[in-house]
C-alpha cells in the first residue's frame, strides 16, 4: 500500500514549476528567444519620396502628363512601381506633390532674387534644376487638365497675395478688382514661358533663360512705368469697379440723375 507521503511526493515531481516574473523577462530577452523587430527599409524614408518626386517632375516636363508612366517614373528613380503608389497613392497623388513642390520652389527662387531686380531670371534659370521647375511650370499651365487650370488658379492667388501684403519690399497700386488685376499680372508673368519657342525665334535668343534676360528691363519698366506716355486730349480713362467706363469731367463718377 501507497503511503500518503509517497503520493505527496509524486505530486511534488509532477507539478510543473512556476517562473518567476524576473525569469520569464530573462528567457524573452534572451538571444533567439524572440525575433528581432526589422529595421526600417531605406526605401521607405522621406529621401526615397523625395527621389520619386525629383524624377517625375523630370519626367513630367521632358515627355508631358500623358506619356509619362508611373513604370517609367519607378525607373527614372531606380524604385519599383509599388513603391512610388506607396509614397503617392497614384499617378495623380504623386502630380499633385510634383505640383506644389514646383510651385513653392519657384516663388521662393523669386523671393531669394527679387534684390537683383533685371538679372534675377537669369540668375534662376542659371540652376539646371530651376530651369527644370519652369519647363514643368509651363507644361502644366498648357495642359487641358484640372491640374492646369488648378496650377493657374494657385498662380493667380500669390500673385493677388502679392498684391495686398507686396513682395520681397515691392508695394503694388491697389485696385477695387484685386482678382482682376491679379489675373491680368499673371498673364503678363506667365507668357514669356508659354510663347518660349515665338520668342526665341522672333529675338534670336537660344533658351529661356536668354529670352528671359532680354525680356526682363522691360517687364520691370513695364510695371514700374507703365507703357502709355501720354493720352489723345478726351479719350476716357476712368473705369469703375465692374470695367465700365466713367466720363472723366463728371465728378460723381457718373452717378447723377
Amino acid at each position: 500500500m501507497r503511503s500518503t507521503h509517497d503520493d505527496s511526493n509524486s505530486k511534488k515531481q509532477s507539478a510543473p514549476k512556476k517562473q518567476s516574473a524576473a525569469q520569464t523577462q530573462g528567457a524573452a530577452e534572451a538571444p533567439g528567444a524572440t525575433e528581432e523587430k526589422p529595421s526600417r527599409s531605406p526605401n521607405a524614408s522621406p529621401e526615397t519620396a523625395d527621389r520619386i518626386r525629383t524624377a517625375a517632375i523630370r519626367e513630367f516636363s521632358t515627355h508631358g502628363f500623358t506619356k509619362s508612366t508611373i513604370r517609367s517614373i519607378a525607373s527614372a528613380a531606380e524604385v519599383s512601381p509599388g513603391l512610388v503608389i506607396h509614397h503617392f497613392g497614384s499617378k495623380e497623388g504623386l502630380r499633385t506633390a510634383c505640383d506644389n513642390y514646383v510651385f513653392d520652389a519657384i516663388a521662393e527662387a523669386k523671393a531669394a532674387n527679387a534684390e537683383y531686380a533685371t538679372q534675377a531670371m537669369q540668375m534662376i534659370f542659371e540652376d539646371s534644376n530651376m530651369a527644370m521647375n519652369i519647363n514643368y511650370l509651363m507644361k502644366s499651365l498648357l495642359d487641358p487638365s484640372e491640374h492646369g487650370q488648378r496650377y493657374f488658379e494657385h498662380y493667380i492667388s500669390l500673385v493677388e497675395d502679392y498684391i495686398a501684403h507686396g513682395f520681397a519690399g515691392y508695394v503694388f497700386r491697389q485696385s477695387e478688382d484685386p482678382r482682376g488685376q491679379a489675373a491680368t499680372i499673371a498673364t503678363l508673368a506667365l507668357a514669356p514661358a508659354i510663347l518660349e519657342h515665338r520668342l526665341q525665334e522672333s529675338l534670336g535668343t537660344n533658351d529661356t533663360a536668354g529670352t528671359m534676360t532680354r525680356l526682363a528691363p522691360h517687364l520691370l519698366d513695364l510695371y514700374l512705368n507703365g507703357v502709355i506716355e501720354a493720352i489723345p486730349e478726351g479719350a476716357d480713362t476712368n473705369t469703375d469697379s465692374d470695367g465700365t467706363a466713367q466720363d472723366p469731367t463728371d465728378p460723381s463718377g457718373g452717378d447723377q440723375p
